[in-house]
């Protein structure tokens, strides 16, 4: 996004709690902080909540800006930030999963992208195996593959029930770090849902 013109002029009245300046700067920096955001998340009302969000630190924040750098760096790093705590909430807070589920459950007929980005995760998911250590492998396929308990895959293994929840905890964290880094917001919210 190139720097609009009078940028730091703008800012500066910004930071000084001039809500026209703010809106300026809002107007200038929507669409491409949407469609940057919406790359990470894919849904066009969660990417607008995220940009609201953004704006919405920024104008709390005003006061640290700095006019004499770069504002649309910033400002990207802030959204950046953002969009990877809401993944994270996403993988502990249910009520949020569960919203966002809902919005993913209408059938797959009206939404064949759907479709796509399950072959895609499935993608993922089976590459990022192929890239974990092997006893955590082994550990994965006879626990969550072949749906062993902690004690059976223990025995087979010839290692204590806790070495067993360590590799469990670590190959969870893996796969989904794995989606998380090479997919979008969806594959690993979908990894979640699989899982957790």
């Amino acid at each position: 996004m190139d720097r609009m013109p009078l940028e730091e002029e703008v800012l500066l009245r910004m930071k000084q709690g001039d809500e026209s300046a703010f809106t300026t700067i809002y107007r200038h920096y929507h669409s491409s902080l949407y469609i940057y955001l919406l790359r990470f998340c894919k849904i066009p009302s969660l990417a607008e909540d995220l940009v609201h969000d953004v704006f919405l630190k920024v104008w709390e924040i005003r006061d640290r800006i700095n006019p004499e750098l770069s504002f649309t760096g910033y400002l990207y790093r802030i959204a950046r930030n953002h969009v990877i705590k809401t993944i994270d909430k996403l993988a502990t807070d249910q009520l949020l999963r569960e919203q966002l589920f809902s919005q993913l459950d209408e059938p797959a007929d009206a939404h064949p992208e759907q479709l796509i980005r399950a072959k895609e995760y499935d993608r993922l998911f089976h590459e990022a195996l192929t890239h974990m250590p092997p006893q955590r492998l082994k550990v994965f396929t006879l626990c969550r593959q072949e749906g062993k308990s902690y004690e059976e895959a223990a025995e087979i293994l010839g290692v204590s029930r806790n070495a067993i929840k360590k590799h469990m905890v670590l190959s969870m964290r893996f796969i989904y770090d794995y989606v998380h880094r090479y997919g979008d917001i969806l594959l690993a919210v979908y990894l979640v849902r699989k899982f957790f």
